[in-house]
């Protein structure tokens, strides 16, 4: 009888091992399950910004295809254009950790993108690498194959040069696509870029806005903020460090003094001249998160406000051109 007893307790406590192992597993399946669905999370995440890993100092993944003209000083003999394409932001926060291949076509073509053709086309070029290349009948130089790679900040360059006529009627334009084909999260990018003369007598103008392709700000986590213009000038810069600050890397590269006050208005002056320097690329970036009442404040990207209040704003102010 006693037998019996410890025989059945022993297969009573077997179910209940039995039971409670896989109640454990079911969990630790669950665990699991989760851990991985929330891993996946985090590389979405982490990607967010993936197309910023495929950058350029000009070209953009904007689709408007409206010119650009690029200012030169009267000096200018054989106006160049110099584009690269990196595989990191032009922030230069990380690079992408695979390798990026890519084709580079460029197109001669006039302000509202028709093909040119002619003798002319002759006196364009594009230089990549030290290889030149003209343009021939169909007005079309392609590079293919062109690989950056992911062993660390890479970038290539294209030197673009322009007759010099351009600089008095820039209405031959070359339209520079870069597209890559490995990364299906990559975005081609694009711009169409002209040459023109800036009398040295002209009023200096510099102008500031937002470049990144994005519906609202609440969709980024840093923002690039695009300056340029012509004349020498000083250009005063302001931002709200209770929303963002500026790149440490463009600090330092242009030697930036700043001044902060004690609302968190930071204050920067940077000395321009369009004979040297025509753009600058200036990067911001968030100090205390998002807020969901941001918005743009127009549609062409000036500005940045929180209900109705600016706090990217940027401001700048001429001084008058001195003479020689």
């Amino acid at each position: 009888m006693k037998d019996k007893f410890i025989k059945k307790l022993k297969r009573s406590w077997l179910a209940i091992w039995i039971a409670f192992a896989a109640a454990a597993l079911s969990t630790v399946g669950v665990l699991a399950a989760y851990t991985s669905v929330s891993s996946v999370k985090r590389v979405v995440s982490t990607q967010k910004g993936a197309g910023m890993l495929f950058s350029s100092n000009y070209l953009t993944t904007d689709e408007s295809d409206l010119p650009r003209t690029i200012t030169f000083s009267s000096m200018e003999t054989s106006p160049c254009v110099t584009v690269n394409v990196c595989n990191y932001p032009q922030t230069m926060i990380k690079h992408n950790d695979k390798d990026i291949t890519y084709t580079i076509t460029v197109e001669l073509v006039d302000s509202d993108g028709n093909a040119v053709t002619g003798e002319e086309t002759a006196k364009y070029s594009v230089e990549y690498n030290g290889e030149k290349k003209t343009f021939g009948s169909n007005s079309k130089i392609e590079f293919s194959l062109l690989k950056l790679m992911a062993d660390d900040f890479n970038k290539h360059e294209f030197v673009l040069t322009f007759d010099k006529s351009q600089l008095t009627k820039s209405d031959i334009y070359m339209r520079v696509t870069a597209t890559p084909k490995n990364q299906a999260e990559l975005k081609p990018l694009s711009a169409k870029l002209g040459v023109i003369y800036i009398n040295n007598n002209t009023s200096a103008t510099w102008t500031g806005t937002f470049i990144d392709n994005a519906t609202s700000p609440k969709d980024l986590d840093g923002f690039n903020y695009r300056l340029s213009g012509s004349g020498e000038d000083t250009v005063t810069l302001t931002w709200n460090t209770n929303y963002v600050d500026i790149s440490p890397w463009f600090k330092n590269t242009y030697d930036l003094t700043i001044s902060k006050d004690s609302s968190g208005i930071a204050t920067a002056t940077l000395k321009v001249n369009s004979a040297e320097k025509n753009q600058y690329e200036i990067q911001f970036y968030r100090t205390n998160g998002i807020n969901s009442a941001e918005q743009w404040s127009d549609g062409n990207h000036t500005n940045i406000t929180v209900t109705g209040t600016g706090f990217v704003s940027m401001s700048f102010t001429q001084s008058t051109a001195k003479e020689n």
